[in-house]
């Protein structure tokens, strides 16, 4: 099945959620107990909303989806557990199955991370095979 996706990803289109910073996705090395929102699961959360957008707006199909290809992320900020974030992700520009993303993440009070997400469009039964290949090459 072919699928013209540069006339289905529309630039422009913006997907904005919120989440609340919990216990698993903090760092564990600044002090003990509760900490703050660590680097890796705000970019997760970033990269999260990227394919949400995706998904819910341009690839509803099951067997379609998206990968991660370029992370280019700047935390500005540290957000404590319990808090509010507010993720935004709105896409800059579509080559085929290539989306590119501006993303930002805020608390309540200040922006806590902004910058920029490569998604690549995938066949996930395709995926799966070439990958499924690759572990039998590598003896797994």
């Amino acid at each position: 099945m072919s699928i013209d996706f540069g006339s289905r990803v529309r630039v422009g289109a913006v997907k904005e959620r919120t989440i609340t910073v919990d216990s698993n996705m903090t760092t564990s090395f600044l002090w003990e107990g509760e900490n703050v929102l660590s680097t890796p699961a705000m970019i997760m959360e970033m990269e999260e909303t990227c394919r949400l957008l995706l998904k819910e707006q341009a690839i509803p199909e099951a067997e379609w989806d998206s990968v991660g290809t370029i992370v280019d992320i700047r935390h500005l900020a540290a957000t404590p557990v319990g808090a509010q974030v507010f993720l935004k992700a709105k896409v800059t520009s579509v080559n085929g199955r290539q989306v590119m993303f501006e993303v930002e993440a805020s608390d309540r009070l200040e922006k806590i991370g902004e910058g920029r997400h490569e998604r690549f469009i995938i066949n996930v039964p395709r995926f799966r095979a070439k990958f499924g290949e690759k572990q039998k090459q590598l003896g797994m």
